[in-house]
């Protein structure tokens, strides 16, 4: 496959590879965790069902790995020493 389609998914893929790779992480350490400790009673709220525990980790270690804007400088101009 070639041209814009293919572009657009090398692009997409390069800046979505981090998120993506958390959310598989965190999928599998909330499969381990709902199999090795989970909730023998049922009565826990994520970790009683192995879907739920799954696709939660599996958010949270999305959201881990997301790229984050750099902090953008500060705009130098007037006072040095600032209001007042």
């Amino acid at each position: 496959m070639s041209g814009p389609v293919a572009a657009t998914r090398r692009g997409l893929l390069a800046r979505a590879w981090r998120p993506l790779v958390g959310a598989a992480v965190g999928a599998l350490g909330g499969w381990l965790y709902w199999y090795f400790i989970g909730c023998r009673t049922g009565t826990c709220l994520i970790s009683s069902n192995v879907w739920i525990s799954t696709g939660y980790w599996g958010v949270v270690g999305g959201i881990a790995l997301m790229p984050w804007a750099a902090p953008r400088e500060r705009v130098q101009g007037g006072d040095e020493a600032g209001p007042g």
